[in-house]
């Protein structure tokens, strides 16, 4: 869910005209900064997808834990919301990424943003 809604924020920001390395700096040096984001970030912006967790594992877990909190009666809509995302990214014949790294999602939120820059990039 944090990949999710970092990808969200990331192509937001770049859809907006935000320098988005600029954003990965601001996000770095505030309450929310993560060592994922630090990570992941720039190699996102530059469409470096290697794989470290393949994004079809990862959605595979968000599966079970959705599946597991229906099961238990537990409000659960943030993951599973994500979940689908990554599904999505999973199972898009287009963009092929099932097996690259989780961050891949990010390229599905650009596909399916309707933004000039997000055509811009699928285009790239």
């Amino acid at each position: 869910t944090m990949m999710a809604a970092f990808g969200e924020s990331l192509a937001l920001a770049e859809s907006v005209g935000l320098d988005a390395s600029v954003m990965l700096e601001v996000i770095g040096q505030g309450a929310i900064q993560s060592p994922i984001y630090a990570l992941k970030g720039p190699k996102m912006l530059k469409k470096d997808h290697s794989p470290n967790f393949p994004l079809q594992h990862a959605h595979k877990d968000m599966k079970l834990a959705v599946d597991m909190a229906k099961e238990a009666g537990v409000e659960y809509a943030v993951t599973e919301s994500a979940e689908q995302l990554f599904q999505k990214a999973r199972d898009d014949e287009d963009l092929k990424v099932a097996e690259q790294d989780f961050s891949a999602v990010f390229e599905s939120i650009h596909k399916e943003s309707k933004s000039e820059y997000s055509q811009k990039r699928r285009s790239e």
